[in-house]
């Protein structure tokens, strides 16, 4: 650990990037339409054991004249400054037009991730690669399950319903589905600071689109269930230990 002491001299951004940049992200990073993504909480936890004296701000949105929103973050640490920006985007990763908060609020800790590579953390998986140069191989992993063919089913409405920013009203086929999913369990990691309650209301407030799921695409629904139950306990076990 690189935890700076009384007496110590001051990060340098090459010393912040030896360090960050040797860590190995790989079991907290989760590849989903097409791109991977690492969690904020875990990554920020990991930047407070080497440099607890950093802190994050976020400045005002830019929105072009269609409504299309970028968020922007700065990290500090000690007198280092780095920025980084991020579209507001949907679960096909296309910017949303006229985002409501909730995206715009997932948007900025995926922004906060995306600024803390900048310093080294998780870098490597930014440029398409597996492991940072320094880390041990990963174990091989088990290939993931095939998926069950698309249905044809028609496309079910769900009510015009759409809680979370850039979710569709209808879910056409099972590769469609694959990205609700994906986005929502996306969507759900967020509250991995937060508390069962709000987890809860999340899947109440989801409730039309996961019906979807479970009367069209039951495979998808055991999928979705699983991870929310997975996160629900993790936040039961927080919440014990708080007591």
């Amino acid at each position: 650990m690189t935890t700076k002491k009384a007496g110590s001299p001051e990060p340098t951004y090459a010393s912040v990037w030896k360090t960050l940049s040797a860590i190995d992200c790989s079991e907290k990073a989760e590849k989903k339409n097409g791109l991977t993504y690492l969690s904020w909480a875990w990554a920020w936890g990991i930047l407070m054991e080497h440099y607890p004296e950093a802190t994050y701000q976020f400045l005002n949105e830019e929105w072009d004249s269609e409504g299309r929103a970028t968020v922007w973050c700065s990290v500090k640490i000690g007198e280092l400054d780095r920025l980084m920006w991020l579209p507001v985007m949907d679960y096909k990763n296309k910017a949303i037009v006229k985002p409501d908060t909730r995206a715009v609020s997932d948007t900025r800790m995926r922004c906060l991730t995306k600024c803390l590579a900048m310093y080294g953390l998780g870098h490597y998986i930014y440029a398409g690669e597996d492991l940072p140069t320094q880390a041990e191989p990963a174990v091989e992993e088990k290939p993931a399950p095939k998926k069950s063919p698309a249905k044809k089913a028609t496309p079910k409405k769900a009510d015009n319903v759409t809680p979370i920013g850039g979710i569709p009203d209808t879910i056409g086929d099972s590769e469609e589905a694959s990205k609700v999913v994906d986005f929502i369990c996306q969507t759900a990691d967020t509250f991995a600071t937060g508390t069962e309650q709000e987890l809860i209301s999340f899947w109440s407030d989801n409730k039309k689109v996961i019906d979807t799921l479970d009367s069209d695409y039951p495979e998808h629904f055991t999928q979705l269930k699983a991870h929310f139950g997975a996160l629900r306990q993790s936040l039961k076990s927080k919440e014990s230990s708080n007591e």
